[in-house]
């Protein structure tokens, strides 16, 4: 299942979570597979936002999104 790492501020697609790693694709088809932890400046407002992955044995993967202050 695919899920959308968005802005913290102004809500722009940033990415797509695939299982352990993120999809991030750009104009003039620049595309990217990373592993985590993410950093990301916004293209439309410039706030820094930051992707993190933890593995907790009970409950699978886990991920967090880390508001940054502008």
């Amino acid at each position: 299942m695919d899920r959308e790492w968005r802005c913290t501020r102004c809500g722009k697609l940033l990415g797509l979570m695939e299982g352990d790693r993120l999809h991030i694709r750009f104009a003039r088809g620049h595309e990217y597979l990373v592993g985590f932890p993410v950093t990301s400046i916004c293209r439309s407002c410039r706030t820094l936002n930051e992707l993190v992955a933890s593995c907790e044995p009970c409950s699978g993967q886990q991920l967090q999104a880390v508001k940054s202050k502008n």
